[in-house]
């Protein structure tokens, strides 16, 4: 049993929280629960103790309970510095984790959409599957300046990047991809093959206005779909954990797989 800042005694399930709250930075108890596949309850009682430990703060306004809206916890401070040395992680890794008091509605609502798509996208993935945050994500130097907000990596060696934009405007969303694409010719990726490259729209109308150029795009530069996997999907359809909620460039009203 390992000891925060101020000599506290932390459980497994204290650390493993933690932990989850450096890799998702803003969380709800229940999405928290979607993730670790356990009863909501515990999951609120563990994060309600290490607010009491002064490690954790709980955020709960009372215009939430008209709009239906869930509490939500991030790490302070203190609870950073007890992450860093739980994970032996470098300061660097944690630094922005400092400024979560700062952090916009935007931004906390963003993190709650990613924990949303996190959850589907695990469900169908090959068992010892990993998926990176983009906080995680600073610990690799491979990936474009502008980090994908999740990196994938099965058993196997497959690789994926998602990129979620479902509050960006197109424009917004296509330069992202010139990024990629611009990283993906000139730094390359340490592999064989670069990885998919997936983006997730805030409706089905801008998946397909989205592909559709992206298709001409790739047409223009003379890009086969096999050297730059592109794959697109609608917020929705991670409402709730599906196999296939993927459509490319040139099916854009087929559904796929992730790694067909």
């Amino acid at each position: 049993m390992s000891s925060d800042e101020n000599g506290q005694k932390l459980s497994g399930q204290h650390q493993r929280i933690l932990k989850l709250l450096f890799k998702f930075r803003f969380v709800s108890a229940g999405l928290l629960a979607d993730v670790m596949g356990i009863r909501r309850e515990g999951v609120y009682q563990v994060l309600e103790q290490l607010v009491t430990k002064k490690l954790v703060t709980k955020v709960y306004e009372a215009k939430y309970r008209i709009d239906r809206k869930p509490a939500y916890y991030y790490l302070n401070k203190t609870g950073v510095t007890t992450v860093r040395k739980l994970m032996d992680a470098k300061e660097s890794v944690v630094h922005a984790l400092y400024k979560n008091d700062e952090m916009t509605d935007d931004f906390v609502s963003h993190s709650m959409t990613l924990m949303q798509c996190y959850v589907s996208i695990m469900k169908y993935l090959p068992d010892g599957s990993d998926i990176f945050s983009k906080t995680e994500i600073n610990r690799f130097r491979q990936f474009p300046k502008n980090r994908p907000d999740l990196y994938i990596r099965t058993p196997d060696g497959k690789e994926a990047i998602v990129v979620i934009v479902d509050d960006k405007p197109l424009y917004i969303v296509r330069k992202r991809l010139d990024e990629i694409i611009t990283h993906s010719e000139d730094e390359g990726w340490d592999g064989d093959n670069y990885p998919y490259v997936c983006f997730i729209l805030k409706d089905h109308s801008a998946k397909y206005s989205f592909l559709y150029t992206t298709n001409k795009k790739l047409e223009g530069m003379g890009l086969e779909e096999d050297e730059l996997p592109i794959l697109a999907a609608a917020l929705e359809s991670f409402d709730k954990p599906i196999a296939s909620p993927w459509s490319s460039p040139l099916k854009p009203k087929e559904y796929t797989k992730l790694f067909a």
